[in-house]
């Protein structure tokens, strides 16, 4: 394919997605909910999506059940390259303007290749507001990564990470009887 024939294709996706995303911003919640259904490669049940949430190559976007995405929170999938899916497990809260990107650029290229690598987020994580997760990155179930946090490495279960770039401070100490790895921190 030449790269007029590429530019072309890759700017009339981006226009129809955007005006799709558009016409769900307008759309009263049910709609907009069976629109996410039709869009993404997966959206499990009772998921909370707030306006302004954008989500680019939705097909390659798996959202478990029970999910709480925040307003202003961005999805970056990466059609061209193998992997490059987000994969968000059950029961997880994402803050307002948390940041997920699946692929980037190799700077060791001289036309900035596109890389790509799959993000998973296990079950029961709460990524605070204006987080950014790197591509590659894998969260451990019950973790939790604080405002402002940039992970760019995996962090393990029932951690609290924060900083940039993220750093595991402690470990979950969970409530008796909660799910979850049982016992004191260590």
């Amino acid at each position: 394919m030449s790269r007029t024939t590429v530019l072309w294709l890759y700017t009339t996706y981006s226009y129809v997605l955007n005006l799709t995303l558009g016409v769900l911003e307008l759309a009263p919640y049910p709609l907009r909910i069976l629109g996410f259904r039709l869009l993404l490669g997966r959206l499990g049940k009772r998921t909370l999506i707030d306006y302004g949430t954008y989500f680019r190559y939705p097909r390659k976007i798996r959202i478990g059940d029970h999910v709480a995405i925040n307003r202003g929170c961005e999805l970056y999938a990466i059609q061209q390259a193998a992997g490059g899916t987000i994969t968000i497990g059950n029961g997880v809260a994402l803050g307002p303007h948390v940041r997920i990107f699946a692929g980037g650029h190799d700077y060791d290229t001289r036309d900035l290749a596109v890389t790509a690598e799959s993000v998973v987020i296990h079950d029961f994580v709460w990524l605070g507001g204006n987080t950014t997760i790197l591509p590659g990155v894998v969260i451990g179930e019950g973790a939790i990564i604080g405002a402002g946090s940039v992970v760019s490495e995996a962090i393990p279960p029932y951690t609290i990470a924060v900083g940039n770039p993220a750093r595991v401070i402690k470990r979950r100490q969970l409530a008796e009887g909660a799910p979850g790895p049982p016992g004191p921190a260590s």
